[in-house]
Parts: C-alpha cells; structure tokens; sequence
C-alpha cells in the first residue's frame, strides 16, 4: 500500500519522520511531502532526503503574521494539486496547518483514500488571541479544522487534552473516539541516572526555552518563597530572547544561578539531572498544552516536577505523586509542599522512570501505530 505523510512544519518532521519509517517497516510505500522552508532558521532548506517531495513555500520573517498564514494555504494547495490524481491508499496529515484538514477530506472523497489527522497543536487556541475568540478570522481559522475532522478515519492527538478542547468522542464524530500518542524522546544517555542529593542546596533545573510563554513572574516568585526557607541553586539549561530578563530577575531575588547554555549531549543533561530534586514546567495559563517536550526530557531522567501544565501532566503528577503541581493564585503553598515533599518525593524516581518507558519511547509510539494506523493499510479501501 502507498501512504503520504504530509507537514507544514520542520518542528513536526521528526515526528513525521518516525511515522513514516514504520510503516516502511511493515512492507508499505511512503512518501513525505514536505515544506522546503526551514522554520526555526526563516530559509531555504538546504538538506533534502530520499521519498522526500518539498513543496516550494511561501517565506515569512514572522511567526504571527498574515504572511505565514497564506503561506500555509498556499502549501495546502499545493499538496491538492500535486495528489489530486495520485494512487494513495493513505493520507496521514499532521495539523497545524489548519488549512490541511479540508484539504485532507477533499483528496479522500477523490481518491477513496483513508485519511488520519495528526493534532500536534491547537491555533488560535494556543496564541495569544485573549479578548480576540469572538473574532470572526479567528473563528474562521479554527473551523477549517474544526468542521472537517469528522471526515477523518482517525485522529490522533498529542496530549489527551487537546481531545477534550475539541470535544473528540464517540458522540460528536462518525468513527472511533480519538487516541493519544505522545512525542517520543529521540535519545536518551545510556546507564540510569543515580540521584545525588546535596545536603547544603536544593537544586533545580529549568530545561528550554527562555521565551515569552513560560510564567516568568510565577517561577521566580516560587522559587523566592522557597529560597528563603531552603537555599536554592538554579541550574539554567538553554537560551531565548528573554535569557537576560530571566537571570537579572533571578539575581535580584538572591537565587543561585548555574547556566548552562543550550546542552546537546544527553550525558551531560544526565549529569545535571541527576544532582536536581525538581525540574520546573510553568508556563502562562493562555498556552493551551498538555504535555511540553521539557517534561518528556524530566521523565526520561528521573526528575520530579514543579508543573503549572493542566491536562495531562498534571494528572500524571496527581496519580502517581510525582512532583508538585502549582496553583498559580497561592506561591506559597505551592512553595510550602516543595519544601515539605523535596526529600520523600525522590523515593518515586524509579516510578517515573517507568512511567516515561511505558508512554514517552519510539516504542510506545510504534504500538500505537501498530495497534491503530496499520489495520487502516491492511483492510480493504
């Protein structure tokens, strides 16, 4: 059978990518279609791979602007025009962009294809659109995606939360509920990691981006409350246009601080994880996520969280007591349980260890494509 793995974004190929070998795997044809613009480095891609198309794409400078937003629809039409009269058995299409989904439905209906959506993130509902929900462009946007993903044979979402925000079940479309499948760690350092405790500090790691969606105010004022009881030292593990702001606010507040840079050896990320009692996972309430890719790098390695994230993480947290989920409105409290739980609490390492095994490895990930996506190539189209 022939599938097409088709994604707007460079951030989703990997995923993509893991997609498409496995059913390579299991004896079918894919091909990816692909855009050859690089979003992260705003240009022209310069690597290019085998069963690879790159769909010639419309450049922007921003990420929130009109100019992005037709170059999505101009991609979208584009892989209309180039599959119109192709044989596909099936279409697996990871969304944003929006303007793939009716896209999607309309190749399906032509070419009797089965289609299956893969949700990576929401928009608008994830951008800062507060006081604009009611706008009708915005209103538009989300229900190109909205009004056609009961067209799908299946959707797969990245967090369980996001099949609550749109109302994903048995009730409101006319196949199967949708089904979770998580981002898979690409690498991890070999051997588990030891924790080591110091006696003198608590240490804890802040891991990503230092950008204008983490709660910057909130983690300082946490970290400040704890601070003054148990002295802490914050390791800093990456880079973002708000680094400076990040650091001087913590120095004013007396916080040690270790900044590390961007680390890519995952021995080296190991080797910081594993002196750290939490690891911090606070975001603004407007980001609308359930699972962050800093969380999956904290479950690889062991590490008990400070998480603001609703959904799944937090249900996590919640289940297994493994870290110390924050409301926002009470600092202190949130600072009060770190405190009272920084030592017991790493007595559950093991436990999440286990939990990161069982949902956040290319394992996990291809039985859900085993179990889920492969039955859709073997019946009869």
């Amino acid at each position: 059978m022939k599938a097409v793995i088709i994604t707007n974004s460079t951030n989703y190929e990997p995923r993509a990518e893991k997609v498409g070998l496995f059913l390579q795997k299991h004896g079918h044809q894919v091909m990816w279609l692909e855009t050859n613009f690089n979003h992260m480095e705003k240009a022209k891609k310069k690597r290019q791979l085998a069963d690879h198309h790159y769909i010639d794409t419309v450049p922007y400078k921003k990420n929130m602007s009109i100019q992005r937003m037709y170059s999505q629809y101009d991609f979208s039409r584009k892989v209309f025009r180039i599959l119109k009269d192709e044989d596909i058995d099936l279409l697996y299409v990871l969304i944003p962009a929006n303007s793939l989904t009716p896209v999607a439905a309309r190749l399906k209906a032509r070419l009797h294809a089965k289609v299956v959506v893969d949700i990576i993130d929401l928009w608008p509902e994830s951008l800062p659109f507060k006081g604009l929900e009611g706008f009708w462009p915005v209103q538009y946007w989300r229900k190109l995606r909205d009004d056609y993903l009961k067209e799908a044979d299946l959707v797969i979402t990245e967090c369980e939360l996001y099949q609550k925000i749109l109302h994903l079940s048995r009730e409101t479309r006319k196949s199967k509920a949708a089904i979770t499948m998580y981002w898979p760690k690409e690498t991890e350092a070999e051997g588990e990691p030891v924790f080591q405790p110091d006696r003198y500090y608590l240490h804890v790691v802040y891991l990503g981006s230092i950008n204008n969606i983490i709660d910057m105010e909130l983690i300082i004022e946490i970290l400040n409350k704890v601070n003054q009881k148990k002295k802490i030292i914050l390791h800093i593990i990456g880079d973002g246009e708000k680094r400076d702001v990040f650091l001087k606010e913590l120095e004013e507040h007396s916080i040690l601080i270790e900044y590390h840079g961007v680390i890519y050896k995952e021995e080296e990320k190991k080797r910081i994880f594993e002196i750290c009692s939490f690891g911090i996972n606070i975001m603004k309430d407007s980001v609308c996520v359930g699972l962050t890719m800093k969380s999956i790098d904290y479950f690889c390695y062991g590490v008990p969280m400070i998480n603001s994230i609703q959904g799944d993480t937090w249900r996590l947290i919640e289940d297994y007591g493994i870290g110390v989920n924050c409301d926002r409105k009470d600092a202190d409290k949130c600072a009060e349980k770190i405190i009272e739980s920084a030592e017991k609490i790493q007595q559950k390492r093991g436990i999440i260890r286990e939990l990161y095994r069982r949902l956040f490895t290319r394992e996990a990930m291809e039985e859900v494509l085993y179990r889920e996506v492969l039955p859709l190539l073997e019946k009869e189209i």
